[in-house]
């Protein structure tokens, strides 16, 4: 145990420095990982890959929340899968304060795209019919 806090200590001045206000400071994902086996309910990749690889891809690429912990081991909710593959909606959707139509700017890029394409095959044209 005291050489488990050595290497703590040497990685987290590491880290973070020899600062009086940073002698409390540690890496929040190893630290929570450390924590989740402790308790057993750190998920398995490997497992959850095979499962479901939606949510395993999304465990391992996505944020890290607290909803991971909770698909196995004690404590474990059904609601965790939902709640982990909407994150990301949940955590946009208060950013978004207004509504904005969309009927007029989806016309508008339509007709400057079909002007565009339209021009470039009149230019595609005169080029061969100078030739």
């Amino acid at each position: 145990m005291l050489a488990d806090t050595i290497k703590r200590n040497e990685k987290r001045l590491k880290w973070f420095g020899t600062s009086r206000s940073q002698s409390i400071q540690t890496e929040y994902i190893s630290y929570l990982d450390e924590l989740a086996v402790g308790i057993g309910v750190k998920p398995n990749l490997l497992t959850l890959l095979l499962k479901d690889p939606k949510l395993a891809m999304t465990v391992f690429f996505g944020p890290c929340t607290p909803f991971q912990f909770r698909l196995v081991g004690p404590g474990k909710w059904a609601g965790a899968r939902k709640a982990i593959l909407t994150q990301t909606e949940r955590m946009i959707k208060p950013t978004k304060t207004r509504v904005v139509t969309s009927s007029t700017t989806y016309t508008l890029v339509f007709l400057l795209k079909s002007f565009g394409l339209l021009a470039l095959l009149v230019a595609v044209f005169l080029s061969f019919v100078q030739h």
